[in-house]
């Protein structure tokens, strides 16, 4: 039964008793019951209870459609909000991806001026004529381990940025996270009230 045949059903059976209501008690020639025995009432109360019966069923029907509906419907909104939460987390992790780029080129840079000064020296002696083979092996040397200096200072300080974009990284996912369980718990917690407001509708109706 749907939801107009079981109203006209209803309005049928209300006005079918209230016409009785309103008639002046008459003579029925029932013959005299047994104390107990239920007065025959050709099926009323049957029809009665299986009105209710059907309320109560169109109802539970109703609001588990609607508790469905609601369900998609927050799944539908929490997978936009992640889309948006996303995108807005890639971008604030690659402006931080350029802005560490741009800090360890700045390092790099400040790194070899430092060194600079030496290594021009070196290389300079090594130009220098009449150098005995162990001079100049001695100043290869020197030269090699002020690159290797140069190269382990770059090393640690990309090992420092590296490290700084993941915790940056790691704290950006966390948020989402975050923002996304409360932005579930908010739109439950709204939704239970609506259908709370629906029950109470439902009921009111009927």
């Amino acid at each position: 039964m749907d939801w107009k045949t079981y109203r006209r059903a209803l309005q049928r059976f209300t006005g079918f008793f209230s016409f009785f209501q309103k008639q002046p008690v008459v003579e029925t020639g029932e013959p005299n019951r047994d104390p107990g025995e239920p007065a025959g009432d050709d099926g009323l109360t049957a029809f009665a209870e299986q009105l209710l019966a059907e309320r109560e069923g169109l109802t539970a029907e109703t609001l588990k459609r609607l508790e469905e509906t609601l369900r998609l419907e927050i799944q539908e909104k929490l997978e936009l909000e992640k889309n948006r939460l996303l995108r807005l987390m890639e971008e604030a992790i690659k402006k931080k991806e350029e802005e560490c780029a741009e800090k360890l080129a700045e390092y790099r840079r400040e790194i070899e001026e430092k060194h600079k000064a030496r290594l021009a020296n070196l290389r300079f002696r090594l130009q220098l004529p009449d150098l005995s083979v162990e001079e100049k092996e001695r100043i290869q040397e020197e030269i090699r381990a002020e690159e290797q200096r140069i190269t382990e200072e770059i090393k640690a300080k990309t090992g420092e940025v590296q490290a700084e974009l993941a915790a940056f990284t790691k704290q950006q996912q966390a948020t989402v996270e975050e923002m996304l369980e409360k932005y579930r718990r908010r739109l439950w917690r709204e939704g239970r009230a609506w259908l709370r407001k629906e029950a109470e509708r439902l009921g009111r109706d009927f």
